[in-house]
Parts: structure tokens; sequence; C-alpha cells
């Protein structure tokens, strides 16, 4: 057995606190301690580890790929110690009170004189001091609320709980130390974390067939898609909480921090259920006025433009009857009810619409959108980006060839 764990028990109590709560105020509030020592107790954990446990994230603070490995040995450990207090409870009928105060020399102690009979042999087998090995016994003592050996002549005996409590420290060392065995770099590809942003309204199949790629070639990374308004996204990439977002591009960017990269266009497109009364003649804008309507919400660029088209014929623009985030779901709304909406769709998606819908045959004006990738201009472009680039190549449309509209 190694002569130091991998972890305190601190840091393991720490590390799955933070994970529970998402947060190392919350953990600091689970734990009754104070949000600097959670802080300072995982980042000594880390620098152990020699790899960083959690990173910022979407809605809190999140593990990475390596974090996770970590935290589901923290959690058996938690289990084990939840485990040995039911058993002592059950052999004594006192409830022990370990999972806030063990520590490692406590049950080095205890092991020790289980073994050796007396806390002079732990001692001198151990090479801890004999007043250290009384103190760590004493003090597990008043955690357990119990006492666990009875002395001898020849030295202490211990009872039923003291050899539970001597289990537990080898049911605890043969799960933790495998967390100093974890692996510095995933077997194969790359590890890490990938959170992209999705703009509503329009398509980004082609995430979802990259993420597809990336889960095959390298299964230590950990992916997230979250969808969202533009303004909450980009707060969210200057904060660092996601590498970068997905849809229309809004030349120039809400923060001069930001670059955008355009990758393909899309165009405005008017859909309804396929057996919509709009599909029986020709339409214009001012005979759709009083028509339900499917269209993004206020200072999206869809919207914008829905609102020009009115504009243009000299009308006002219809309230908005239904405001929806997701593409899908618009569509899946348009097709149950008698609404028309407004969307983007790539050359090939609209060819290939869902037969529940029909395009509505009305003449629109530039209708070209850019659609593309808006990243942090400080960032140097990561290996883990790069990567998700090149998957999404492939399943770029066509008119990823174009040139952007500006």
């Amino acid at each position: 057995m190694p002569t130091s764990p991998p972890l305190s028990l601190r840091q393991v109590r720490a590390i799955e606190a933070v994970a529970q709560c998402r947060g190392f105020a919350q953990a600091a509030a689970l734990l009754n301690s104070s949000q600097p020592v959670i802080s300072r107790t995982i980042a000594s954990a880390e620098k152990r580890l020699g790899h960083p446990i959690f990173q910022r994230g979407w809605d809190g603070t999140e593990p990475t790929a390596f974090g996770e490995l970590v935290i589901r040995h923290c959690s058996n450990a938690r289990k084990l110690i939840a485990r040995a207090e039911a058993d002592i409870f059950a052999l004594s009928g006192c409830q022990p009170g370990l999972k806030q105060f063990l520590r490692w020399h406590h049950l080095d102690a205890v092991a020790a004189t289980v073994r050796y009979g007396s806390t002079k042999l732990a001692a001198e087998k151990t090479g801890v001091s004999q007043p250290a090995i009384s103190r760590a016994i004493s003090d597990l003592t008043d955690y357990a609320h119990q006492a666990l050996f009875r002395r001898r002549r020849d030295g202490l005996e211990a009872n039923a709980q003291a050899r539970r409590l001597a289990s537990l420290h080898e049911e605890l060392w043969q799960v933790l130390r495998l967390i100093g065995e974890l692996p510095s770099a995933p077997a194969h590809g790359l590890i890490g974390r990938l959170a992209v942003g999705l703009l509503p309204f329009s398509g980004q199949d082609m995430v979802a067939k990259a993420f597809g790629v990336l889960t095959n070639s390298h299964p230590d990374l950990r992916l997230m898609a979250l969808p969202g308004s533009y303004d909450m996204l980009a707060d969210a990439l200057v904060r660092g909480e996601i590498d970068c977002i997905l849809g229309i591009l809004r030349y120039p960017p809400k923060y001069a921090e930001l670059k955008e990269k355009f990758l393909y266009y899309e165009d405005y497109a008017l859909v309804a259920r396929h057996d919509h009364a709009c599909h029986r003649q020709l339409q214009t804008m001012s005979s759709l006025r009083d028509q339900k309507w499917i269209v993004a919400q206020h200072g999206t660029p869809i919207r914008a433009y829905f609102e020009r088209l009115f504009e243009k014929e000299g009308e006002i623009p219809p309230t908005q009857t239904c405001e929806i985030h997701s593409f899908n779901q618009a569509e899946q709304v348009i097709i149950n009810s008698d609404s028309i909406g407004l969307l983007a769709y790539s050359t090939e998606h609209l060819a290939r619409l869902r037969p529940e819908l029909g395009r509505v045959v009305v003449d629109l004006p530039d209708t070209r959108v850019d659609i593309g990738m808006t990243t942090c201009r400080a960032d140097s472009p990561g290996e883990i980006l790069a990567v998700f680039e090149q998957a999404l190549s492939p399943f770029l449309p066509t008119s990823a060839g174009g040139s952007p509209k500006r």
C-alpha cells in the first residue's frame, strides 16, 4: 500500500460537493464551510493530480472530462463511508458521524492498532509517534460516538466497530488509489469539453452529426449543445462558459472581443401545414397579414426581416401569436396549427421539406442570410474547436462554397 493517499478525504468531500451543487458557494454551504476554503481545497487537489477537475460552465461549475472520472471515484468513496456508518449503527445502535470529519490519519491509526494490538506497536510499525496515534483514535472515537477498543494488560482489543473502520480503510484505499492511476491523456483522441451555443430558427442538424463523429473518434471529449438567445449565448461566450456560437451572423457581433466566421448561407422561407388554405392561391404579405404567425422573438434578424416585409407593403406587422426558440419545435407547432412560420432553410433542407409542411408561395426580397460560427478574438484556435470544425465540414450545405452576404 502506498505511503500517501492520492487525495485527502477532505478533498474527496469537496470534489463531490462541488459536482453535486455545480458551484463552490453552494458546496461550501452544504459542507458548512466557506467558499475560499472549498476553492483552496479543490485547487490543491487539482495541483496534486496535475489536471483541472472543474471548469466554468453554461449553468455553473462543471467537471472536465478528467474530472468526471475523479468524481466517480469520490462518489464511490462517499458511498463506502455511508455504508460503514450504517454497519456501525447496526452493530451498536449508535449513529456515528464520520462523513464530515473523517481523515486518513484517523483510519491509518485505527487500522494499524487493530493490526498490531497496541498504539505502541502501531507507532513503531508506521513511523508515527504514539501520542499522534492515540490522539487520532481518541478523535475518531468522538466522531463514532462510541468506544472502539477495550484496554488489556498488554495493549488494546479492537471491537467490531474498530474492525469495521479498519476494513473501511482498506476499501477506501482500493477505490481512491485508482485516481492516482488515471491516465493523463485518453487512450485515443482528445480530452476536454466542447460547448456549442445554438441560435434558434435556423437548422443546425449538422451539429448533431458532427457530435456523432466526435463521440466515435474522441470518446473522452465532453460534448454540449446549448440552445439559447443571441444575447444569452454571446454573454456566455465572453465569460468562457461556451466555446462558440453557431447560427445567423450579426455583422457586427454584440461585443468587440467576438469574431464571426462565415460557413454557409440559408434563405428565409414561409412555410405552413401542407393543407393550409394559404396554399390554394398566390399570396402577398398584405393578404397574409391576419394569419397566425410563428416568428422568432424581437431583436433577432428573422424578426427584423419579418417586420420589414410588412412595412414595405405599408402594413403594420402582425402580433406574433407563438414564440418558440427551437427550430424543430417551431416546425412541429406549424404542422399542428393554422399558423404560418418564417424560418431559414438551406437549399437542400428546403428541397426535402417535411411532407407535413408546404412552402407558401410569396415573392420575398433579399432572402439570403449568413450562417456561421462566432468565437472569442482573444482565444487562439484550440485543438478541440479545430477538430469540431473539421467534423462539421462534411455536413455543411453546398452553399458553404458561397460568399458571405454582409
